[in-house]
């Protein structure tokens, strides 16, 4: 049987999860889609684009099937504790377009494996070709929790890919998993700006996880500031607060030059780099903001760096006062401002 086959070569390349479905049995995400934008302001406009992940045959006519690959990430060691509060655990991970990451040389080892087979295959890093977290469910290799994330056995620390092929399976596991408890709202009360409202729902508009990563110049205003807290980029918040996400993380290997990246993670580093360092160190890893718009990094340092502020921390804000780009100006004007008040007796 091929499908036993392909998957018993996925847990040999170290896949957490495999299995396959037929395109047809994510048609229904359009329906789970639609009540999603009828829950949140302007969802309409926020979701709508993700339609087509519900139809894979509209944007790869010849699929026959998806075969659906869990990675678990959440063995990795990170970076002291003072960073990783600041970062989304999967960004500093992340295996998507980052040639030496173990999860994505198994992945392209893969995908030629299938092709060996004689298979076609199509599948993109991002955003993907169909709803990843969906197409896992539907293959029984998991569930979806009330924070919206993916759960195997090991907690939400898991990424997902999906591939479309040319030949007709389909392999569905027993997901045997537990549900949520309907009485538990931990995620929903730790969600610092409430993008998560209630279970299943969630905003992005207001995610910290977006806002960090925005290419929008717009400000946002002290209420916001305050709520994004010392996030830098991402934030694990309604994860961490998840009791299935207890004591899930291994802390085990080392992942490929975090260590040495670690040295400019920090808000003081940030503030003192260049952004000829910033585009050759951060962006290609954390490539939700574009070149264009290095800025945010700076503004994220200096909204992190008010939010949990220390005595000499406006030194480095003051270097952002002869900043090139107006937008970082302001923002260091701001800040010194706020420290200002804080120092005030």
């Amino acid at each position: 049987m091929i499908e036993k086959e392909i998957q018993q070569k996925a847990y040999e390349l170290g896949v957490h999860k495999c299995g396959i479905i037929k395109p047809e049995s994510m048609l229904d995400y359009a329906d789970s889609l639609h009540e999603r934008m009828n829950r949140i302001p302007n969802g309409e406009k926020m979701y709508g684009g993700f339609l087509d992940f519900a139809n894979i045959k509209k944007t790869i006519p010849w699929a026959k099937s998806i075969i659906v690959l869990v990675f678990h990430y959440g063995h990795y060691i990170l970076p002291q504790e003072s960073i990783v509060k600041k970062y989304g655990r999967l960004l500093l991970v992340d295996p998507r377009y980052n040639p030496d990451s173990p999860e994505r040389q198994r992945f392209v080892e893969f995908d030629g494996y299938l092709r060996q087979l004689g298979m076609r295959t199509e599948w993109n890093e991002h955003p993907g070709i169909t709803s990843m977290r969906w197409a896992a469910c539907k293959a029984g290799l998991g569930v979806i929790r009330r924070n919206n994330f993916f759960y195997t056995e090991k907690g939400s620390w898991v990424c997902i890919v999906a591939l479309a092929t040319d030949r007709e399976m389909e392999l569905i596991e027993k997901c045997s998993l537990p549900e949520c408890p309907d009485d538990c709202n931990r995620c929903i009360n730790a969600c610092p700006t409430k993008s998560l409202s209630k279970p299943y729902t969630m905003n992005m508009a207001t995610c910290i996880g977006g806002l960090t990563a925005s290419n929008d110049a717009d400000s946002y205003d002290d209420t916001t500031n305050r709520q994004i807290g010392e996030n830098i980029y991402g934030c694990d918040a309604c994860q961490n607060a998840c009791p299935m996400n207890k004591d899930k993380w291994e802390n085990r290997d080392d992942f490929p030059h975090l260590n040495n990246m670690s040295r400019i993670l920090s808000p003081a580093a940030i503030l003192n780099a260049s952004y000829e360092e910033i585009e050759n160190h951060l962006m290609p890893k954390f490539f939700y903001i574009e070149k264009a718009n290095l800025w945010r990094w700076k503004l994220n340092a200096i909204n992190s760096m008010v939010n949990n502020y220390r005595a000499g921390d406006d030194m480095y804000i003051r270097h952002s006062l002869e900043d090139k780009y107006e937008i970082v100006r302001k923002k260091a004007r701001w800040a010194l401002e706020k420290i200002e008040r804080m120092e005030t007796p």
